[in-house]
């Protein structure tokens, strides 16, 4: 008797079986991960208080949360470059270096706002001064700020009192064209200027009074 080995009958293969790429169709979509979300109308600008040099770590995974909820958010945390003595190559190099300790600039929707509010790596929402309610910072003054801390040439120092009132001035030559601040004082050709997000943070750094043009209200 004739004896016959049988094996199992298997199935046709079909494209994706074995892992290999598959061709997207609309049959058989392929997912791009998290959809982004779009800006929403009433984003705005918001200060979080977070633990010292933690700032950029907790930053970044907020956006991270936000961003796989579909929720639209962005951040700015203030840094400037500093150069330091690399202690085992005696070199210098250049380092960022946070700017405004504690503090994530935070562009998000009032009602998304528990999102971060209620997070326990974040201590508080900035309010204004005495009131409950978290402060909305003016996106002209955010950007105005913004611009004078990162397009700096000269270095900039930060402090958190209010500037003192001067004469308003407007930039108009150099990487910082077209930026507003005002006088705090002057040092012959010399003259150091201020800029402020009100309540919150000031940055001064000293300019050629050429570069400088008075606004008059």
């Amino acid at each position: 008797m004739e004896n016959k080995k049988t094996g199992q009958q298997l199935p046709p293969t079909h494209a994706g079986d074995g892992g290999e790429a598959m061709e997207k169709t609309e049959d058989n979509p392929i997912s791009d991960g998290p959809k982004k979300a779009q800006k929403p109308q009433d984003a705005g600008w918001y200060v979080a208080v977070v633990r010292v040099n933690c700032e950029k770590r907790i930053a970044i995974d907020i956006q991270d949360i936000l961003d796989n909820k579909a929720i639209w958010f962005e951040y700015w945390v203030p840094t400037k470059r500093t150069f330091v003595v690399d202690r085992r190559t005696n070199k210098r190099k250049e380092k960022d270096r946070v700017f405004l300790s504690t503090f994530i600039f935070c562009h998000v929707s009032r009602k998304d706002l528990n999102e971060i509010r209620f997070r326990s790596d974040v201590y508080k929402m900035l309010t204004m001064p005495g009131s409950k309610d978290i402060y909305r910072i003016p996106d002209a003054e955010l950007e105005n700020y913004r611009q004078f801390v990162e397009c700096a040439c000269e270095e900039v120092s930060a402090y958190t009192a209010p500037l003192k009132k001067g004469q308003k001035v407007r930039i108009f030559g150099g990487n910082m064209q077209g930026i507003e601040a005002y006088v705090q004082r002057v040092k012959g050709k010399r003259a150091v200027i201020g800029c402020e997000i009100k309540y919150i943070a000031g940055a001064t750094i000293e300019i050629d009074r050429e570069l400088l043009q008075i606004i008059e209200d």
